[in-house]
């Protein structure tokens, strides 16, 4: 049994997973690249992931898609990474209990320690189906 750590990051451009990965294969993380929340939706329903790095472009204005998240994998860290900060979207996306907020011009650094504090922090995966159904309050 495989105890790599992975993260998902659902970004329209590969531009922020290029920028991490020398980062994530040097701290041994799995990764796994979608670029819609289609795929996203669909990949947690069906693998254990860590980390979810999650692009507000594919978000638009609506934190919704992670309300719907947090019903699959209740305990996912969820990092959503935004090109600029608005007040209202960066408050309703931590009313969803995101893990960290990101704002993309800051640059990796703290994105990197993000990461990796979410990774560290995980007690085990989250995701797919039998974690969600078998999780006891």
């Amino acid at each position: 049994m495989s105890t790599e750590k992975t993260i998902l990051i659902a970004e329209p451009t590969e531009l922020l997973s290029s920028k991490l990965q020398p980062f994530l294969a040097d701290m041994g993380i799995g990764l796994i690249k979608l670029k819609t929340l289609k795929e996203t939706l669909m990949t947690l329903q069906n693998r254990s992931v860590d980390v979810l790095l999650l692009d507000t472009s594919l978000l638009e204005e609506d934190c919704g898609f992670i309300t719907i998240i947090k019903g699959i994998a209740e305990n996912l860290h969820i990092i959503v990474c935004a090109e600029t900060n608005t007040p209202e979207f960066e408050s309703n996306a931590r009313q969803q209990r995101i893990f960290y907020y990101h704002i993309k011009s800051f640059g990796t650094q703290d994105l990197e320690m993000a990461i990796s504090n979410a990774i560290n922090y995980s007690p085990h995966h989250s995701g797919g189906f039998s974690h969600a159904t078998s999780r006891e309050d």
